[in-house]
């Protein structure tokens, strides 16, 4: 269930001394904007989170701050989900799960029902460190990869040989197919002489991102070993 996002503006718009000490020990740099939540309707028991420059604050009620780096956020899982009512769209659903090298994880979980409320703005903070993270992992992700290694995306897998699917041998590349996404689920078609589909909703693939960007440069070209 995610947390209830109150309004942006509110006297539970303040940075704790808490706060403000952890973001200033790991240096997150200057504060962007904050995100009061409830689990429930009491707004007596108000947990926040933190956005700065350099990272995320977390401090649930009654709790101690903990802060997380952009540069230590090593992988994140992604659910979004469109909920209608009586056939109408009613709200977005989210949960960013992130997973740091210290401490963690991290869940950036609420709603929003257009793009100018401060939900959005949340969800935007989540889709913000999903893409910073594939970004970065980018490079050393390639690098592996022409070097003869596999790269996991849970149930995928990745190598200059081809598509891994559970663990098993690698289908070549020129008998996978481009990947698919709708409603929330991500298909891979394969056609090495017993045609099937490789399905998996995105929620459940690590950083589904850089495995589309992966996933299209080796089937336009996979990389040589050197």
């Amino acid at each position: 269930m995610p947390e209830i996002l109150l309004p942006r503006d509110g006297e539970w718009r303040v940075l704790t001394p808490e706060a403000r000490d952890a973001a200033e020990r790991h240096e997150l740099g200057q504060p962007v904007d904050v995100y009061a939540l409830t689990s429930g309707l009491s707004r007596r028991k108000i947990n926040r989170v933190y956005e700065f420059a350099r990272g995320v604050v977390r401090q649930d009620h009654g709790g101690p701050a903990e802060a997380f780096r952009l540069a230590d956020m090593t992988e994140v899982t992604a659910r979004v989900t469109d909920r209608t009512y009586n056939g109408r769209y009613d709200a977005t659903y989210f949960t960013f799960t992130i997973a740091c090298a210290h401490g963690g994880p991290l869940r950036i979980s609420a709603y929003y029902k257009s793009r100018g409320d401060h939900g959005y703005r949340y969800f935007g903070l989540g889709e913000a460190i999903r893409e910073h993270v594939a970004t970065r992992r980018l490079p050393a992700a390639r690098e592996r990869l022409r070097q003869g290694h596999e790269v996991s995306f849970g149930d995928f897998g990745l190598s200059r040989d081809g598509l891994i699917w559970k663990g098993k041998r690698p289908v070549p590349w020129e008998y996978v197919g481009p990947a698919r996404t709708k409603e929330g689920w991500l298909t891979v078609e394969l056609s090495d002489g017993r045609p099937k589909k490789c399905e998996r909703e995105l929620a459940v693939i690590p950083d589904y991102a850089l495995f589309l960007t992966l996933l299209a440069e080796l089937r336009e070209s996979p990389p040589r070993v050197g």
